[in-house]
């Protein structure tokens, strides 16, 4: 049998040149087809380059396109294009970009919770529309354009986060602060109290209290204008003007820091430890007057009207206040004359 023959075949030399001569003619001609064919793409297809600096990680052919969240293509390439710069190629269907420039923004996002990544497109305004063959340059000043916000990104920048700042002199200076505003408890506690003992106690609405404190306002104008007038007279002061009167002044208020005080601390203290048994006494002996007084407001105008009839009652002369007063003596003739000519010398009685 010839070493080219088969067993149970009918192959000769003849007919194998011919089988070999034919299958390398098809194959010619299947390569010559697929070269001449132009390309058949449906005519809603557009494909558009982008120029970038960076590419987000699992951008590759394949990855989803979207506009403002719906997918309007997918990528079909991505390769280098110089230093430092990426050509992303994109087939887009021209009926779904409504309108979308050259203007646009790119986002590197995950497009579902298994964060496999999307290429996002977001409109702007401005630009010219994309066409068939167009080219976006996102790179060097446009650069700011393209974001990457896909997973590989935050757990980066998550990864920063934890070396760069949670470090141990942010622990030490939390530690610190922690025990700063420890310090501030019993300020916290006792603002606490107060408002509890003010809301336990108080007998009168709100709006009558703050009423009663705003009219302690209206004394505030003359306050600041007599402190306005104190400052001006010690800036204007003519016996403040020599480093003589400047010294004696000092010495003064060093005199009443250094002595007068700690004497008047030192007499308090004294009679804080003397007196201080007789304040419930004190107190005592005021409620006990208090409480003589039914009607506060009666009380007042009755005392009012008191002291307003004794003012009338009497009047001033020489020798100092003398009773208004007027004795009818003509049912005693024996003493009306005598007293008549006595007075009658004294200017200032009646």
């Amino acid at each position: 049998m010839p070493a080219y023959a088969l067993p149970g075949t009918e192959v000769g030399p003849r007919r194998a040149r011919v089988l070999g001569i034919g299958a390398v003619v098809i194959a010619a001609l299947i390569i010559v087809v697929w070269q001449l064919i132009p390309d058949s793409r449906p005519a809603d297809d557009i494909r558009v380059t982008l120029l970038t600096t960076h590419v987000g990680a699992g951008v590759a052919a394949g990855t989803d396109v979207r506009l403002d969240g719906v997918r309007v293509g997918s990528v079909d390439s991505v390769a280098i294009a110089g230093a430092g710069r990426q050509r992303i190629g994109l087939d887009l269907r021209r009926s779904q970009l409504f309108g979308l420039t050259d203007a646009l923004t790119v986002d590197y996002a995950p497009g579902n919770l298994f964060g496999i990544t999307t290429l996002q497109l977001n409109s702007m305004t401005g630009g010219a529309a994309l066409h068939d063959g167009a080219t976006v340059d996102l790179s060097s000043r446009d650069a700011d354009r393209v974001r990457d916000a896909t997973l590989t990104a935050l757990l980066e920048s998550t990864g920063q986060l934890t070396g760069d700042v949670l470090t141990p002199k942010l622990t030490e200076l939390l530690r610190k602060t922690s025990h700063d505003i420890s310090a501030f408890t019993p300020l916290l506690q006792a603002i606490g109290t107060t408002a509890r003992s003010f809301t336990e106690t108080q007998q009168l609405p709100p709006s009558v209290l703050l009423t009663q404190f705003g009219s302690g306002l209206a004394g505030v104008p003359g306050l600041l204008a007599g402190a306005a007038e104190l400052l001006h007279s010690d800036l204007t002061n003519q016996q403040l003007r020599t480093r003589q009167d400047l010294t004696q002044f000092s010495e003064m208020f060093a005199g009443v820091q250094e002595q007068m005080l700690p004497v008047a601390t030192t007499t308090l203290y004294t009679a804080q430890r003397y007196f201080e048994g007789f304040l419930p006494i004190a107190s005592a002996f005021l409620d006990v007057v208090g409480g003589s007084v039914g009607a506060p407001q009666r009380s007042d105008a009755e005392l009012g009207e008191l002291l307003t009839r004794l003012g009338t009652g009497f009047h001033d002369s020489p020798s100092g206040p003398v009773l208004n007063a007027r004795v009818d003596l003509d049912v005693v003739p024996g003493l009306a004359g005598p007293l008549s000519a006595l007075l009658a010398h004294q200017p200032w009685g009646r």
